[in-house]
């Protein structure tokens, strides 16, 4: 299978965030990869080849939210299988949905390839502020 997905726990999550940058990455990068799994309630990472290349990760408010925050981290890698990658990313938006109804995050404004992808999912975009955009994904309309 080219392209796979599964739920990890977070124990497994540093090993595969270095494994996407062939054992090396920046400091700063890493920490901030770790903040976002600590606090995730559930987490998915994404294969290609056998070869993870992106993570998905939700972050409720409260433990009993019917809402989520969403955050992705895609390695270089995804570019190359962007259909792929959105096709499976479509799969795994449908299993977080039936955890929480409501998705949300946010995203810069100049990034168009973010915006694409969250549209692709069923995002719905507020007005911009400030140069971020937020969305919504499920609830009532979706």
């Amino acid at each position: 299978m080219l392209f796979a997905h599964e739920r990890i726990d977070r124990d497994a999550t540093r090993q595969l965030i270095l494994e996407m940058h062939g054992g090396v990455i920046d400091d700063t990068d890493l920490r901030a990869l770790e903040s976002c799994t600590s606090f995730a309630s559930h987490l998915w990472v994404g294969y290609i080849r056998h070869r993870p290349v992106c993570a998905w990760g939700l972050v409720p408010p409260t433990l009993l939210s019917d809402r989520a925050y969403l955050w992705l981290y895609a390695s270089p890698a995804v570019e190359e299988f962007k259909f792929i990658f959105v096709r499976n990313s479509q799969r795994v938006i449908e299993e977080m949905k039936e955890l929480y109804p409501i998705i949300y995050g946010v995203t810069r404004i100049e990034d168009e390839r973010a915006i694409r992808w969250v549209k692709w999912l069923g995002g719905r975009y507020n007005e911009p502020i400030n140069g971020f955009r937020t969305f919504v994904i499920g609830g009532t309309n979706g």
